[in-house]
């Protein structure tokens, strides 16, 4: 027991000063009481009530929560939520600004495609968080929080697989046809799509592989190549992308080029010599894309990618009814179609892996997919090339059918004239504008990758990030010339694209990846890579030597 006089008694309440306990501490607890009490300096401050409020009021979020910008939205939406609905919606979870913003589902997966997890641009700290729904003391919302943040979902997961096959290469490919032949066109298309399956699934398994013995997390193509590799296999990697990244944004300005030029020349009736005209168009676009190049944070060509895609579903739709009537109308005995062409066969094989060319989304599209149906991946990847396999097939196998020999390189040319048909200008229009906005994200790779190696991040932005400007701007440019001098041999353009800078990507660097890091399946691996190696030299081979 320890006496009034203690040195500890001010530190003791009168509970701990004298154990009621022992015999007689009862009559003399009062005294100890006072000796505390005097030998204390000033006011005794009042013990505080404990904060009750979250065990007793979950569904009610703090006064501070609320003051926070479209905090006071989001909690009138949770106040009203259905009677034993736990699970918060995601568009009300972040601030409002977010939350009429995209999703972060092309976010992640083209972040992931550059090797930038979680980066979503120079201009931002990689620390910097958006609002929560609520502060981290709320437990109600805090495991709310926790149980609606989840992956993407099948549907989302299938959108983004169509989004990363189908774009512009659909429309290359019936030129493609006419160099092959129907019937080795389409068995050659068959196989690219079975190999470019069975190369991402050898990606899929290097990525788990890594997450379970490495405990690697957002696991990139680049990730992959370093980890297998070294920096080497990273540099690979990232040397194959900005290639092919590059050809992929030439090929967008040749084909706006060659549209926008149709419908200037005959629905204004303007007359100019064919080289000047092209040039001009091409130089036009520069401006037009270099203020897309500048933007910094992905997120916002979100919705601007989806409405790409609206415009490109609405071209194809168009273009294939047109065909169908086309052959509907064709007299019998006029087809010009071949089933093999013995001469530019070669040409269709860069073609072919060119339309498959969405092997770089795929880990990230993985990896942003819920862990609960992450098991499913193979069969959805699978189904999804099957389909994206017959729209191919059905779409250039009826464009060539219906054009024959006479089937253009860029199919929209193949419809009437601008002048004579209001659809033809539209279907040439929406799809160059869908083109235009797809661009800045066929560049973004790029740009992370080279900025990354040129201009290393500062604190002090002003000068530092006019000089990336400047870069984003020479980087157009140079897609401008590049596509100039490839306008006029756009089908051996394409064929080196495919060729020379995708099917490494494609076909080779994921089987060597697997036999490094997985360790079995060496004998199917060889064959695939001695493949990828034929195709790209018998391709690329060919565009150059057929080049004018």
């Amino acid at each position: 027991m320890l006496s009034p006089d203690s040195k500890d008694c001010d530190l003791r309440t009168p509970a701990l000063v004298h154990d009621i306990a022992e015999e007689g501490s009862d009559m003399t607890r009062e005294i100890y009481s006072a000796a505390l009490k005097d030998s204390q300096d000033g006011m005794i401050r009042t013990k505080s009530l404990p904060d009750v409020s979250e065990v007793l009021y979950k569904d009610v979020g703090k006064a501070s929560d609320i003051a926070q910008p479209g905090g006071f939205r989001r909690d009138h939406v949770i106040a009203n939520l259905p009677a034993g609905d736990t699970i918060v919606p995601t568009h009300i979870q972040n601030s409002f600004l977010t939350s009429i913003g995209p999703n972060n589902l092309l976010q992640s997966t083209y972040c992931g495609f550059v090797n930038e997890t979680l980066h979503l641009g120079d201009e931002y700290s990689q620390n910097e968080e958006l609002i929560p729904l609520f502060s981290s003391l709320d437990t109600f919302h805090t495991e709310t929080n926790e149980i609606s943040t989840r992956g993407a979902t099948v549907k989302q997961t299938v959108f983004t697989i169509f989004k990363s096959f189908i774009g512009s290469g659909i429309l290359f490919l019936p030129k493609g046809f006419q160099n092959g032949g129907m019937l080795f066109s389409i068995v050659g298309l068959c196989v690219s799509a079975a190999l470019s399956t069975f190369c991402m699934l050898r990606l899929v398994e290097c990525s788990t592989v890594l997450l379970h013995a490495h405990n690697h997390h957002n696991v990139s193509y680049g990730i992959v190549g370093e980890i297998a590799f070294g920096a080497m296999g990273r540099r690979a990697v990232n040397l194959s992308l900005v290639l092919s990244q590059i050809g992929f944004c030439c090929s967008y300005l040749i084909f706006v080029e060659k549209n926008i030029g149709e419908v200037l020349l005959h629905a204004f009736n303007l007359q100019s010599s064919l080289t000047t005209s092209s040039w001009t168009l091409i130089l036009l676009q520069i401006p037009l894309y270099t203020p897309l190049a500048w933007v910094r944070r992905l997120e916002y060509f979100a919705l601007t990618s989806l409405f790409a895609d609206v415009l490109i579903v609405f071209g194809l739709v168009y273009i294939l009814t047109y065909t169908v009537k086309t052959l509907e109308s064709a007299a019998p005995g006029e087809s010009t179609w071949v089933y093999f062409n013995s001469e530019n066969w070669a040409m269709f094989l860069g073609v072919a892996v060119y339309c498959f060319e969405g092997i770089g989304l795929v880990l990230p599209t993985y990896d942003s997919m819920d862990d609960q149906i992450k098991h499913k991946f193979p069969a959805i990847l699978s189904w999804c090339v099957v389909c994206i396999l017959a729209i191919c097939i059905m779409f250039a196998g009826t464009v060539y059918a219906a054009f024959g020999q006479s089937t253009q390189s860029v199919v929209t040319l193949n419809l009437p004239s601008s002048s004579e048909s209001t659809g033809t200008m539209a279907v040439q229009l929406t799809y160059s504008l869908a083109l235009v906005l797809s661009y800045p994200l066929m560049l973004y790779p790029v740009i992370n990758i080279l900025e990354s190696k040129l201009f290393p991040y500062q604190r002090v932005k002003g000068f530092w990030r006019w000089k990336k400007n400047g870069f984003r701007f020479a980087l157009v440019c140079l897609t401008a010339v590049v596509g100039y001098f490839g306008k006029e041999e756009l089908d051996n353009f394409v064929s080196i694209i495919g060729g020379f800078c995708s099917v490494p990507l494609a076909f080779i660097y994921p089987c060597i990846f697997h036999s490094r890091l997985v360790g079995r399946g060496h004998i199917l691996n060889g064959v695939v890579v001695v493949i990828g190696l034929c195709t790209m030299v018998f391709a690329t081979f060919q565009a150059v030597s057929t080049w004018n």
